[in-house]
């Protein structure tokens, strides 16, 4: 009994892989995907050389002027800033070693 089953089995196997149906289509199929992931891939290609392009003409675009003359001064923490208070208000001695200036808008 194990014999036929085993050559029941065999023969199936042996039906299976001798398919002879005409898989044409399917080539043609498997040649139309390979086409199209061909041109994708050219497209990808065209447009990472555009983004690299526009990086390179960014950077260009924002490089800072080498006009010293238009950048601002440096700040300098050591210069001592002399701000008349006039009749504000204040709190603490006159003669204070620091003060302290606050600026605020009450609206």
């Amino acid at each position: 009994m194990k014999l036929v089953q085993l050559c029941m089995v065999g023969f199936s196997v042996l039906l299976v892989s001798c398919n002879t149906a005409d898989n044409s289509a399917i080539e043609q199929k498997i040649d139309e995907i390979g086409d199209n992931q061909k041109i994708l891939l050219k497209k990808m290609d065209t447009m990472d050389k555009s983004i690299k392009n526009l990086k390179l003409a960014s950077a260009n675009n924002n490089k800072p002027p080498n006009n010293k003359k238009d950048q601002p001064p440096k700040a300098d923490p050591n210069k001592v800033y002399n701000i008349p208070i006039g009749d504000s208000v204040s709190k603490g001695p006159e003669d204070a070693a620091v003060t302290i200036i606050e600026w605020s808008d009450f609206q």
